[in-house]
């Protein structure tokens, strides 16, 4: 299951992966008024809320950066959408 893990003190790196960082699967920044950072991870051992994490991305992807780190400020497990959800079988 997808976990979406909102930072605090949010920072991007270009710098490799390091031993101990999750998998970040995807990475979203709302600049906004009140801005935010997350990533979503399928890695289910995210640390609890005000601890340290460090997350990497899946595959380099040349966009200038590599990691992100920060403090973790929530956790939110992701639903599964409707689009992704096999359809049921037809019944006759």
């Amino acid at each position: 299951m997808t976990v979406r893990v909102y930072l605090a003190a949010a920072q991007v790196l270009n710098e490799p992966p390091q031993p101990g960082d999750l998998v970040a699967e995807r990475v979203f920044v709302h600049a906004s008024e009140l801005p935010e950072v997350w990533v979503e991870t399928e890695h289910q051992a995210v640390p609890e809320r005000g601890k340290a994490v460090a997350f990497a991305l899946a595959r380099p992807m040349g966009i200038g950066f590599e990691r992100i780190v920060g403090t973790v400020e929530r956790k939110v497990p992701k639903r599964e959408s409707r689009a992704a959800k096999p359809a049921a079988p037809a019944s006759s």
